[in-house]
Parts: structure tokens; C-alpha cells; sequence
């Protein structure tokens, strides 16, 4: 487990690194046509690129979860398109943060609960602030993005939708519209 001060150096490297990896991430998405901006009526073709590709981001095997808490293994080979999810997870924060000024980036160092460290989110950037109900502490969107992801990977080996938020297309709008129900969209 990482110390505090190792925890926010991390932050503080996603932080500087954030507009290269969102630059990365626009001239990726530009090969689908899709141009990320910071507006909703961008939204919908990043939503239904995540509904259809999403689930191919995520490696199978298991592994997938422990490398996204503990980036071990490494994002690379099969793991790879895990920095996408983490990409558009970054993205779709971005998006919340600039649609709300009470809501900001910053690092959760858990809650002083003997294994919070085993909580989403510990010691990786996470949203502040949000205004909807069960979110007044923090928000991984990483997590969020990896579950969205993770649904369309279940998809590509059962067949059909699984049942959840993340079922059914649309559902990238649908969650990021729930996350500021009480903010001024």
C-alpha cells in the first residue's frame, strides 16, 4: 500500500499529465469520427462508441479488477486498453467538473475504516463535491468507466445485455446526467 505522500505524488502526476492524455485520448476518438469536447451534444457518439467497443478495452481472465486497483499488472499488452478506460473515465469527470464549480478532481485517501484501502477509488483521483444523493464523499470515475466497460465485455461473451445501468445504450448520458441531478447543466 502506497503511503500518503506517494498517493499524492500520483495525484499530482495525473493532474500534470491530464490535458496530454485528453489530447491522446480526442486524436484516438477522432479515428471514429467522434470529437470529444466538453458539451453533451458531443456525448452521444462517445456513448455509443463505449456500447459498442467498450467491452474489447477489457482483458478477461479476472486480472482486469486488480490491475485497475492496484495497476498491477502493468496497463500494457492485454492490459492496454485499460489507459482508454482511464482516459475516458478522466473525460467524463472533466465534463462533470465543468458542467458544476462545486465539484472537483482530487485524491481519496479512504476513510479511516480498518480496510478502506480495498474501497473503489482509494488512492486514485475521484470527484468531489457532486450533488447527487450517496455521492457526498467521493466518486471514481474510473471505476465508473471500468464498469461501463466491463458490461460490454460480459456482453461479448454472453450474448445480450446485462441487466444494470450500463445495459443498454445511452446509459454514458443517462449516468453522467444522474451524477449532477441537482447541479445547473
Amino acid at each position: 500500500m502506497l503511503a500518503k505522500r506517494e498517493i499524492r505524488a500520483n495525484f499530482d502526476y495525473f493532474l500534470e499529465q491530464k490535458a496530454k492524455r485528453l489530447e491522446h485520448l480526442a486524436k484516438y476518438m477522432a479515428r471514429f469520427s467522434i470529437a470529444l469536447r466538453l458539451e453533451r451534444d458531443a456525448l452521444p457518439a462517445l456513448d455509443g462508441w463505449l456500447y459498442r467497443y467498450g467491452g474489447h478495452l477489457i482483458p478477461g481472465g479476472g486480472e482486469a479488477v486488480s490491475a485497475l486497483a492496484d495497476y498491477e499488472p502493468a496497463w500494457d499488452g492485454a492490459f492496454r486498453g485499460l489507459n482508454i478506460v482511464n482516459d475516458i473515465s478522466t473525460f467524463a469527470g472533466d465534463y462533470v467538473v465543468s458542467r458544476n464549480p462545486n465539484v472537483r478532481w482530487d485524491v481519496w485517501y479512504g476513510d479511516g475504516s480498518k480496510y478502506d484501502y480495498e474501497e473503489k477509488g482509494f488512492g486514485q483521483p475521484c470527484l468531489f463535491g457532486l450533488p447527487c444523493s450517496g455521492y457526498e464523499s467521493h466518486h471514481s470515475m474510473l471505476w465508473e468507466i471500468f464498469s461501463c466497460c466491463n458490461a460490454g465485455y460480459w456482453r461479448l461473451i454472453q450474448g445480450g445485455s446485462p441487466i444494470g445501468i450500463w445495459g443498454k445504450p445511452g446509459d454514458l448520458l443517462r449516468r453522467l446526467d444522474h451524477l449532477m441531478s441537482q447541479s445547473d447543466r
